[in-house]
């Protein structure tokens, strides 16, 4: 199977070396690397000369993750799309696993291993529910969902009757457009929406689905966008298959900024993917009221002012992405 990789990057040159380290020995032959910088702290053809068995394309562009995905993807040679976000490890073996899964289920077009985070000094890919009070919570506000519901005891038959819905419903997309994963058991389960930080796509579907260029530099939700655009009812994710994401914190906003812009994005997917046609604005709406007042009974006030004001932006119609869209124009920086 002919493999191209995709890498947006910006000022991140260590973790794009350390990157190519793990691919350097990938136990599956790569076609392609192409690399497409939009940063300052740039590749020298020396920093990537040892990796003789590397066919890197190291291209620039303006600074936007989308735009910088896009024309990745456009240049790519092959017919899959190794979507590779530039601050994972990605293990020698995990391609060899994804091909597997094709070769047995030749339908698929989208699959991805498990996209793993280090939280408190363990590496994980889910953040299962543990408490009554917060699934009672998450469903009355139609939140997002993203790990295994495991309750122990008797909780009464309101939490009974909640979790048989989320066990009945399977994965899927609340009515406030959150992804609601609880199923991540088998060989591999199936999801309307996951990261696509370390994915191999289908390139003739990543071109009917670009990434949505309206959204700002960071690109914030932009695999949300493809996600719910590309062929298909759902993506592959495969239990066996791993990376590591390292979150690095060079040119990553801080979480309010991250989570205001995540809304907007989402409000402006609503209105704009087919996938997402049961979700409704006024449910992601009455979502983001049980945000700010989880986020008064934790007392975490940072999360206060983004929260009220992307209330504020999408009850107004103040939406920048959407303006920007209906405008053809890009979309900066909005703020806080």
């Amino acid at each position: 199977m002919l493999i191209s990789v995709v890498i947006p990057t910006c000022d991140r040159k260590s973790r794009l070396l350390s990157l190519l380290d793990s691919l350097h020995l990938s136990s599956v032959p790569l076609l392609e690397i192409i690399i497409v910088d939009s940063g300052s702290d740039r590749l020298e053809p020396a920093d990537y000369a040892p990796y003789e068995n590397l066919n890197i394309l190291y291209v620039d562009s303006e600074k936007s993750v989308c735009i910088q995905r896009n024309k990745g993807i456009r240049m790519a040679r092959a017919p899959w799309v190794f979507l590779c976000d530039d601050d994972v490890r990605v293990p020698s073996d995990y391609l060899e696993k994804l091909i597997g899964h094709i070769t047995a289920h030749p339908a698929t077009g989208a699959i991805s291993g498990l996209f793993l985070q280090l939280e408190n000094e363990v590496w994980t890919a889910q953040y299962p529910l543990r408490s009554a009070k917060q699934l009672i919570w998450t469903f009355i506000f139609q939140g997002s969902v993203w790990g295994e519901i495991e309750l122990a005891g008797n909780h009464g038959w309101v939490v009974k009757k909640i979790k048989e819905y989320y066990l009945r419903k399977g994965n899927h997309i609340s009515g406030a457009g959150w992804p609601v994963i609880t199923q991540f058991s088998g060989e591999y389960f199936e999801t309307p929406l996951y990261s696509l930080g370390a994915a191999l796509v289908r390139k003739d579907w990543l071109l009917a689905a670009p990434f949505d260029e309206v959204l700002d530099p960071h690109g914030l939700g932009d695999n949300y966008g493809v996600a719910a655009s590309i062929p298909g009812d759902s993506l592959t994710v495969l239990n066996s298959a791993f990376v590591f994401h390292h979150k690095e914190p060079v040119n990553r906003l801080k979480r309010p900024v991250q989570y205001f812009r995540r809304v907007l994005a989402l409000d402006y997917f609503i209105s704009t993917k087919e996938k997402l046609h049961y979700a409704k604005k006024y449910r992601l709406l009455w979502s983001l009221v049980g945000n700010i007042l989880n986020a008064v009974r934790t007392k975490d006030r940072m999360m206060l002012r983004p929260g009220m004001k992307a209330i504020w932006m999408i009850a107004t119609r103040q939406n920048p992405y959407k303006r920007g869209a209906r405008d053809g124009k890009k979309v900066l920086e909005p703020m806080i």
